[in-house]
C-alpha cells in the first residue's frame, strides 16, 4: 500500500508515521490523520530485525563508505565516512577511472607527451612498443595503475600521482631510456634553436618562423620519418605545413614570398631560401 501526505502537511518531515485515517485508493491513499513515531522507539522495538549495510558509493567526485541501518526495505539512517584503503577501494577507483576514460588521472604536459611518444613508436614500429591507446590502458589499468592505488582512498590521492614516473616505470627503465633517443622531446632546427616536438597528431610536428629554416632543404627526421614543419610568419601565423622543405622552396615559396614581403617588408624574403642564412628568432 502506498500513501502520501499533502506537500504542506507538517508531518512530512517525520521519519515514521502511523496512519489513522486514509482517503483514496488502496494503493494510492492520502493520509488525512497520522501520528509521528520517534525513530529511536522504532529502532528499539525492532532491534533484532535491523541490519547494517556497508557499501562504497560515489557522492559526486567523492568516494564514500556508506553505513546504513535498514529495517526490511526501509532505511532508518545512513552516514558517509572516508573509506579505508584496501582492495575494494582500489577496485572502485579503477572502475571510476576506466569509466571516465582516464580523465581522472593527472595528465601533466610531460606525462601526455611521453604517452604520445610511445604511441607513435607503437604505430610506426609495433612490438615491443606497447599499445597505449585509451582503450588498451583502461583494459590493463589493474596491472599498471592498480599497485599505485593501494593506499589511495579517493580521487584527491589519484590527483597526487606522478603519472609520468608511473608510465616510465610501466614501460621499464631500458625502454624508457630508449624513448629519449628515438623520439626526442625537442629537435634542433637550422637556426640553431631547439624546438619542442608535438606528438599529439598523426605525425610529429614542430612549429617555428620560416626564416629559421633558411639554408636547409630538409627538416629533422624522427624514427626515420620526416618531421612535419609548421612554418610561421613573423606574426606566428602558419603560412605553410609541409614535410618536404625542399619541395616547398622550389614550389609555392615564390607566391608565399611575394605575399609575405608585402606584409612584412622589414624581414628577409630571399629568392632562394635554401641557399640563404637562417635567421634566429
Amino acid at each position: 500500500t502506498t500513501a502520501w501526505l499533502a506537500a504542506t502537511d507538517p508531518l512530512g518531515v517525520e521519519g515514521f508515521l502511523v496512519p489513522a485515517d486514509l482517503d483514496g485508493q488502496r494503493k494510492n491513499s492520502r493520509i488525512r490523520l497520522a501520528a509521528a513515531i520517534d525513530p529511536d522507539d522504532v529502532a528499539q522495538r525492532f532491534a533484532h530485525e535491523i541490519s547494517e549495510k556497508v557499501s562504497l558509493t560515489w557522492s559526486g567526485d567523492r568516494l564514500v563508505e556508506r553505513h546504513e541501518r535498514r529495517l526490511g526495505g526501509v532505511s532508518l539512517d545512513a552516514n558517509d565516512r572516508r573509506p579505508q584503503p584496501g582492495p575494494p577501494v582500489t577496485a572502485a577507483l579503477l572502475k571510476r577511472i576506466g569509466s571516465n576514460e582516464l580523465r581522472d588521472l593527472p595528465w601533466t604536459k610531460a606525462a601526455s607527451t611521453f604517452r604520445a611518444r610511445v604511441e607513435f613508436l607503437h604505430a610506426r614500429l609495433g612490438e615491443p612498443w606497447p599499445d597505449w591507446s585509451t582503450k588498451r590502458l583502461v583494459a590493463t589499468a589493474e596491472e599498471w595503475l592498480g599497485p599505485y592505488l593501494a593506499t589511495a582512498t579517493g580521487l584527491d590521492d589519484v590527483a597526487r600521482l606522478d603519472l609520468l614516473q608511473l608510465l616510465r616505470n610501466h614501460l621499464g627503465y631500458p625502454a624508457a631510456t630508449e624513448v629519449e633517443g628515438l623520439v626526442p622531446t625537442h629537435v634542433e632546427i637550422p637556426s640553431g634553436r631547439r624546438v619542442a616536438v608535438d606528438y599529439s597528431g598523426d605525425v610529429p610536428t614542430i612549429a617555428a618562423k620560416v626564416q629559421e629554416f633558411y639554408g636547409a632543404t630538409r627538416g629533422p627526421v624522427i624514427a626515420g620519418e620526416p618531421v612535419q614543419l609548421m612554418l610561421l610568419s613573423p606574426a606566428d601565423r602558419p603560412i605553410q605545413i609541409t614535410s618536404d622543405l625542399g619541395g616547398f622552396w622550389a614550389g609555392s615559396w615564390a607566391e608565399v614570398r611575394k605575399d609575405m614581403a608585402g606584409r612584412y617588408p622589414k624581414h628577409e624574403w630571399p629568392d632562394d631560401p635554401g641557399a640563404a642564412s637562417p635567421v634566429r628568432k
